[in-house]
């Protein structure tokens, strides 16, 4: 069941939008609610607040089977809860944003904090010690963005950054708190765009801090308590971080009028232009002769794309 409700200022500066979604699970006999809430309110032409907030639920979560060899691949299924090994997933989230806008700017600012309890360790793509596994916690995570956008005559350019922080917290695990796989605590992205006629030339970059990984002991790698089938001995989960992350990317484009009725597009655009080494991931893994080794996925090195589009 659904409802919802829309209230609006004389003078149209205020809106607020409430809603509650009413879900029964019969196979649990439960009932939750899930109440939202929208508010914006306009300080001038140029200028606005907006806060959200809102619960969500879902009964379906999705476990993902890492195949075990060097190759790392995942195989992604979606289960639905029992309310017990794979809980119903609850999450809270609220959010405050600020835009000035006009015509050659665009500022933004939105902060926001998030809570899912419910997750699992088989949802979360653990490739250390929490690998095999089985227990139920929560993350959080919170941060802010920042988008400043200006557009000339020909040019148009935006820069943005974001800070957030994540963690994990699992109850029946020590530690109980580490940071989340995904966490990227600082990013900065940025595009230029210029237009001449029938010709656009693109350039972006994008600079964040590296992802956290969990590396091993220095010291007895290797647990042989079970002789048959040894284990990495690590150090406490995603405490260390990868390297920082950039890449620079490329493109123009060019049309031609051949007839009335025919247009001819070209494009060239060049991803890592700087061909810039990245690695995203890295995991560790017990070769044949019985030593850790480090499996790292990189991303593209520099890779050109040419494109040629006929309309008639």
């Amino acid at each position: 069941m659904v409802l919802e409700a829309l209230l609006s200022s004389p003078d149209k500066r205020a809106f607020l939008k409430t809603g509650l979604r009413t879900n029964y699970i019969e196979k649990f006999n439960e009932v939750i609610v899930e109440p939202r809430i929208q508010f914006n309110y306009l300080f001038s032409n140029q200028f606005s607040t907006e806060i959200l907030s809102e619960q969500k639920s879902q009964t379906a979560s999705q476990v993902i089977d890492l195949q075990q060899d060097f190759l790392g691949v995942e195989k992604r299924r979606w289960v639905l809860s029992d309310n017990n090994e794979i809980p119903i997933q609850k999450s809270n989230q609220i959010s405050l944003g600020f835009t000035f806008k006009n015509k050659n700017w665009l500022l933004t600012l939105e902060n926001y904090y998030k809570e899912v309890n419910g997750i699992s360790t088989r949802s979360q793509s653990f490739q250390n010690q929490l690998e095999f596994i089985k227990i139920n916690g929560d993350y959080s995570v919170y941060g802010s963005e920042i988008i400043v956008q200006r557009n000339f005559e020909k040019f148009h350019t935006w820069i943005s950054y974001s800070l957030s922080n994540s963690n994990y917290t699992f109850d029946s695990y020590f530690p109980e708190e580490f940071s989340n796989n995904f966490q990227i605590v600082h990013s900065v992205s940025w595009a230029g765009i210029y237009e001449w006629k029938k010709l656009k030339i693109a350039i972006g970059s994008k600079w964040n801090s590296g992802r956290p990984e969990t590396s091993p002991t220095l010291s007895n790698m290797l647990d042989f308590s079970n002789p048959v089938k040894p284990k990495i001995n690590y150090n406490l989960p995603n405490s260390a971080t990868l390297s920082d992350y950039f890449t620079v990317n490329f493109s123009a484009g060019y049309s031609w009028k051949l007839d009335e009725k025919t247009t001819l597009e070209t494009g060239i655009s060049v991803l890592n232009l700087l061909n810039k080494k990245n690695i995203i991931n890295r995991y560790y893994r017990i070769n044949q002769e019985e030593f850790v080794q480090s499996v790292s996925t990189n991303s593209l090195e520099r890779t050109p794309n040419l494109s040629l589009k006929l309309s008639f």
